[in-house]
């Protein structure tokens, strides 16, 4: 074998084409293209087509200015007007980051646009998924409400946002960049997510040095998470947070949020289960709880886990010796503490208990056995993954020393997490819909075809030896058949 270039007609990252053409169908390019249009200014790139084939590029696996470049510099799938330089794609995020809040939020026209865009998706979720949006499952159930029509037996799922932050590295200092509490300098972004759908809903960009417990950023994001959810999907919403969220200011928020009993079934209800310190007061109700109240955990299969215990603290710490601890929170705020056994060579810091470690969290939810509460809430853990796709779609390092900008390339990276979610749920089937963006790439995104010209019409030939050809093939023909918006 011989290895030499001059290849004629033959393209790498071949499956990128699926993100591009589902950008198009779903009115995201044209909505892009809107958004950032300028009177009076006609750019030679056309800044929706850039915008998304850089987002098309983050989802085949670009990681900064250069790929982007590299992979849309292929005209033969980009198009003569695709192709741009580094240069252009920094003005571009230029241009988008105008639409961008000093906190990276997206701007009242931007959030509206995007807002559409997901409604239009979501419908064609809900229609491919027998009516309804998919449920989260909880302990091997899937997490539904009964529904208020004539059908006793009917049910419907629960909208599920979970908020959570992370931390971004940064080699040098450059502004938006500060220290953070790991030690090292970067950004420390707020995000919000649906695990109905996998989407990414927003995210705050601050500096490294914003604080876990800011109440105010996790007002700020959940109001902006809202307003992306399509209308006839905030019914019946759950909220999870970490501890990061145990603060008045939040749980009010979710409060005033959960207008379900006010109005009934013309109402919202909202539930939420936030992480709950195991301070003083919580560990002193936890030494009053007797042996008999603990109760058996599930495992995130719905098995039992005789092992880890749960209890409901509610009552000691409303009516317990040393009056109501509660005092100022929600009256159906309920604590729910667990703990599980410490290993034969784990050392507790000083003040813990050396035999158990316990974990709390707090509640509305009214109803349902405390086991299965406890369950709900460790699905929170679910936003790491999603979390870790963002990072492997871009923003594992933010690539400029502009503020602006990096914030418009988080969004993009945020868009592209989000158009592989919504790719999986209208164009793939079994493995690859579940599949890991590592996966997704080797098996999809990243192969190489030939391009042939015929009878007016330009065709992408896959290898016929490659396993996953055929699912290329079938996911293009499905975008192709949705109705453009």
């Amino acid at each position: 074998m011989k290895v030499g270039t001059g290849g004629q007609g033959v393209v790498a990252h071949a499956g990128v084409v699926l993100p591009r053409l589902l950008a198009d169908r779903i009115g995201l390019t044209a909505g892009l293209r809107a958004v950032v249009a300028r009177r009076g200014f006609t750019p030679l790139r056309d800044r929706g087509r850039l915008l998304t084939d850089a987002v098309a590029a983050l989802v085949a696996g670009a990681s900064c200015l250069s790929d982007v470049e590299a992979l849309t510099r292929q005209v033969e799938l980009f198009g003569p007007g695709g192709g741009a330089s580094d240069t252009t794609v920094l003005r571009g995020l230029d241009e988008f980051a105008g639409h961008l809040g000093d906190d990276g939020l997206p701007d009242r026209r931007l959030a509206r646009m995007l807002a559409r865009v997901r409604a239009v998706v979501w419908e064609q979720i809900v229609a491919g998924n027998q009516g309804a949006l998919p449920a989260v499952t909880v302990a091997g159930q899937p997490l539904t409400h009964p529904t208020t029509g004539d059908d006793p037996e009917a049910s419907a799922p629960v909208t599920v946002i979970r908020v959570d932050a992370t931390i971004i590295e940064a080699a040098t200092m450059k502004p938006g960049v500060a220290g953070h509490y790991k030690g090292g300098i970067g950004y420390h972004p707020l995000t919000a997510w649906c695990t109905n759908t996998g989407d990414h809903l927003v995210v705050m960009q601050r500096p490294g040095n914003a604080g876990s417990f800011t109440a105010a950023d996790h007002v700020q994001v959940l109001d902006a998470a809202l307003a992306q959810i399509p209308a006839e999907h905030r019914g019946d919403m759950l909220v999870t947070i970490d501890g990061a969220g145990a603060s008045h200011a939040v749980i009010e928020q979710l409060t005033r949020w959960n207008t379900a009993k006010k109005h009934g079934r013309r109402g919202r209800r909202v539930e939420y289960s936030i992480g709950w310190p195991v301070d003083e007061r919580t560990r002193a109700a936890v030494e009053q709880l007797p042996e008999h109240a603990w109760t058996v955990r599930l495992t995130a299969a719905g098995r039992a886990e005789p092992a880890e215990q749960v209890a409901d603290l509610t009552g000691l710490l409303r009516h317990g010796p040393e009056g109501d601890r509660l005092d100022g929170w929600p009256d159906d705020l309920r604590v729910i503490v667990s703990r599980t056994p410490r290993g034969a060579s784990e050392q507790a810091a000083l003040g813990e208990d050396a035999a158990w470690r316990y974990g709390a969290f707090a509640t509305n939810t009214t109803t349902g056995q405390i086991q299965w509460l406890d369950a709900r809430h460790r699905t929170q853990a679910h936003v790491e993954d999603k979390i870790k796709e963002l990072k492997a779609m871009g923003a594992e390092k933010l690539p400029t020393a502009d503020q602006g900008r990096n914030a418009a390339w988080l969004q993009l990276a945020a868009l592209a997490v989000t158009s592989t979610a919504w790719l999986r749920h209208l164009a793939l089937d079994g493995e690859l819909k579940l599949a890991e963006p590592k996966t997704l790439r080797f098996r999809l995104l990243n192969i190489p075809a030939k391009i042939v010209h015929h009878a007016r019409s330009t065709i992408l030939k896959i290898p016929d030896g490659w396993a996953w050809a055929e699912d290329l093939v079938n996911a293009w023909d499905r975008l192709q058949a949705l109705h453009p918006s």
